[in-house]
């Protein structure tokens, strides 16, 4: 069952949106601005059910970090998102992701979320 999420997008304002979005639809969420906070969240919260992450971040990237989500936490969903990566780049990783295009629809992230 999906309780709590984090959210991470390096730019804050949409970052804090869909915490807004994710709450306001019964969920617990924490928010980091960037792979490597949200490595060190999901160290220290061993509660966080699924990942909701941009992939446009500077340092590591979402799919970076969604990688080592699938290492270190493979319990835990990811689902990306992105104004400018196509779903066609994430066909060739190690792990399939799912994902969905900025501009995005609360309903969809909780579909995937919880699919």
């Amino acid at each position: 069952m999906l309780r709590k999420v984090l959210v991470v997008d390096d730019e804050t304002d949409l970052a804090d949106l869909a915490a807004a979005l994710l709450e306001s639809r019964g969920l617990e969420v924490v928010v980091a601005h960037s792979g490597q906070e949200a490595m060190a969240l999901l160290a220290s919260q061993g509660d966080i059910d699924a990942v909701f992450s941009d992939v446009v971040m500077p340092g590591m990237t979402g799919l970076e970090l969604a990688d080592a989500i699938g290492v270190m936490y493979p319990r835990v969903k990811v689902v990306l998102a992105s104004g400018f990566t196509r779903p066609g780049q994430l066909a060739d990783r190690e792990r399939p992701y799912l994902f969905t295009t900025k501009p995005y629809k609360i309903d969809t992230i909780l579909a995937l979320l919880r699919s």
